[in-house]
């Protein structure tokens, strides 16, 4: 069930508008794929404090989290407890994991690409309500900061991209 669901996330990611950060500018849409059949997506004001999302007969609503409330969400989260195996459950796969159960419990979360010359990183982001955007590595539970030009892992970070 994780790797079709897994497939399933990654679908939906060509299907949404992709951010590119960077902590000079504003975000600027990066990238835009055509859809031929309407989803259910909806429109997120940066003012508002949750959304709820239709999925066939089921509403779902998520909430920016305070920062506490984050600090109790990725404590209780078990993700990090995984084991990394190459090629089987790497970073995408602890990001997805930590997506998800944040958002059964009703919290927002984004999944984030931090995007170098050669390779990526995938890690989480909740766009808490005291705090602004915070991201997690999944797999440590740790708050980091990744900046376009700056390093993360002894890599240059080239770009960073947010799915909501």
């Amino acid at each position: 069930m994780r790797k079709d669901f897994f497939i399933l996330a990654l679908s939906l990611l060509q299907l949404l508008p992709v951010y590119a950060y960077d902590n000079n500018r504003v975000p600027q849409m990066a990238v835009r794929t055509e859809v031929t059949e309407p989803l259910a997506v909806p429109i997120w004001s940066e003012n508002a404090t949750a959304e709820s999302v239709v999925s066939g007969n089921q509403t779902i609503t998520l909430k920016n989290p305070t920062f506490q409330e984050l600090r109790d969400f990725i404590l209780r989260d078990p993700t990090s407890r995984n084991e990394f195996v190459l090629n089987e459950y790497e970073c995408r796969h602890f990001a997805t994991e930590v997506n998800n159960n944040a958002e059964a419990e009703g919290i927002r979360s984004a999944f984030v690409l931090l995007g170098y010359n050669r390779g990526q990183h995938a890690v989480v982001a909740f766009n808490t309500t005291d705090r602004g955007l915070v991201y997690i590595e999944p797999q440590t539970d740790a708050a980091i900061h990744p900046e376009v030009g700056g390093k993360y892992q002894g890599k240059e970070i080239r770009e960073i991209l947010i799915a909501w």
